[in-house]
C-alpha cells in the first residue's frame, strides 16, 4: 500500500503539491490530524487494557494487541508524517546532505506510516488465522499456536513490511541540484509491476484468505452448532459455541470495516498504476477515499468497545480498578469470550 500517497507524485519534485493541496482542501488535513489523534488516543487504551486485565492473556488478545500496536503507530505517523506534508508545514529537505537523504527516502515518502499499514493488514490475517485453526482445526491448534510461534508470527507482520516498503527508499532520493526530493522508477514497466504486486499483497490477497478462512469458521460453527460436541455436555457445546460465534463476529466486522474502507482507495490506486485512472488525484472523492482508508486504523478500539464483551470488562478493570478475576493463560482463549 506504500504507494497510494505518491500516486500524487507524479512530477519529479514536491513541487506538484502545493497544486495538490491547494487551500480549498483544508478540510482533508484537518480531518486527517482527527484522525490521527483519535487513532492514536483509541489505540493506546486497547493496549493498555489487554496489558493490565489479566483475563485477556491469551494467543488471541495477543494478536490483536499487536494489531493495536499498529494501528496506534499508522496514526501516530499519520500524524507526525503525514499531516505535516500534506498541510505544507515542511516545504522542502534539510540543508545537510545526509539529512536530506534520510528526510526524502524515509520522512517524504511516508515510509513508515505505509509499514505501519501494510503491518496492520498483515496482523489482520494472523488473527484470523489464530481463529481458524482454533475453530475448524482444534486438535492441530497446539502444534501451530503457541506463545513462542505467536512472537514470531508478530515479528514477520513487521520484517514483511519494512521489505516490502524497501523500494520506496530507491524511487525518493534527494536532489541536490533543485534541492527537493524526487520521486520515479526507472522505467513505467517497472512501476506498474510494483504497483501491481503492492496492491496484491497488501490488499487484495489478504482479503481474499481473510473471506474464504471466514467462511469455513462459519461453516463449520453451524455445523457444530447442528450436531453438538459430544464429549461434553450439550450445554458445554452450546455454551463454547455461542462465545466462539461472538469472537468471530466481532473479528469479522473488523475485516468488514478493512474492505469498506480500503477497497475504493485501493480500486483507485490499482487502475492508476495501469494508467487508467478512474478518479483524478485532484479530485474530492479521491481525498474521501484516502481519508476513509486513514480511518481503518482508528475504528478498531470502537469495534472492540461496543461489540466485544471481555474488552469492556477489561476497560473496568484496567481504567476504573473494579475487581477481576486474574484468569490463567490459555492457549485457545474461544471458551473466554462470552
Amino acid at each position: 500500500m506504500a504507494t497510494v500517497l505518491t500516486t500524487d507524485y507524479d512530477v519529479t519534485t514536491e513541487a506538484s503539491t502545493a497544486e495538490v493541496y491547494a487551500a480549498e482542501d483544508l478540510w482533508v488535513v484537518v480531518l486527517m490530524v482527527i484522525l490521527g489523534v483519535v487513532g492514536v488516543i483509541g489505540n493506546t487504551l486497547v493496549c493498555i487494557i489487554i496489558f493490565r486485565a489479566r483475563f485477556l492473556h491469551n494467543l488471541t488478545n495477543y494478536l490483536i494487541l499487536s494489531l493495536a500496536v499498529a494501528d496506534l503507530s499508522a496514526s501516530f505517523f499519520l500524524v507526525v508524517n503525514v499531516f505535516p506534508l500534506e498541510a505544507q508545514l515542511i516545504r522542502q529537505p534539510p540543508s545537510s546532505r545526509v539529512a536530506a537523504e534520510i528526510y526524502c527516502r524515509f520522512y517524504s515518502s511516508r515510509h513508515f506510516f505505509w509499514v505501519s499499514v501494510t503491518a496492520s493488514v498483515f496482523n489482520l490475517v494472523c488473527v484470523t488465522f489464530e481463529r481458524f485453526f482454533a475453530i475448524v482445526y482444534p486438535l492441530h491448534y497446539p502444534l501451530y499456536f503457541n506463545l513462542r510461534k505467536v512472537q514470531i508470527m508478530i515479528f514477520m507482520t513487521w520484517a514483511i513490511p519494512n521489505l516490502q516498503e524497501a523500494f520506496a527508499f530507491f524511487i525518493n532520493p534527494y536532489l541536490p541540484e533543485s534541492h527537493s526530493c524526487g520521486y520515479g522508477f526507472s522505467s513505467e514497466e517497472l512501476g506498474i509491476f510494483v504497483g501491481v504486486f503492492v496492491f496484491l499483497i497488501s490488499y487484495f490477497l489478504p482479503l481474499v484468505i481473510m473471506i474464504f478462512a471466514y467462511y469455513l469458521i462459519f461453516h463449520n460453527l453451524k455445523k457444530e452448532t447442528n450436531s453438538g460436541d459430544q464429549s461434553q455436555t450439550q450445554v458445554q457445546a452450546d455454551s463454547m459455541s455461542k462465545a466462539r460465534k461472538k469472537v468471530v463476529q466481532v473479528l469479522i466486522i473488523v475485516v468488514i470495516a478493512f474492505t469498506v474502507l480500503w477497497t475504493p482507495n485501493q480500486v483507485s490506486y490499482f487502475f492508476e498504476n495501469l494508467k487508467k485512472p478512474i478518479v483524478p488525484t485532484s479530485h474530492t472523492l479521491y481525498k474521501l477515499f484516502r481519508l476513509m482508508a486513514f480511518s481503518n486504523s482508528v475504528i478498531n478500539p470502537f469495534i472492540y468497545a461496543f461489540k466485544y464483551k471481555q474488552f469492556r470488562k477489561g476497560f473496568r478493570v484496567a481504567i476504573c480498578n473494579f475487581p477481576k478475576n486474574q484468569v490463567g493463560f490459555s492457549n485457545d482463549s474461544s471458551d473466554r469470550h462470552a
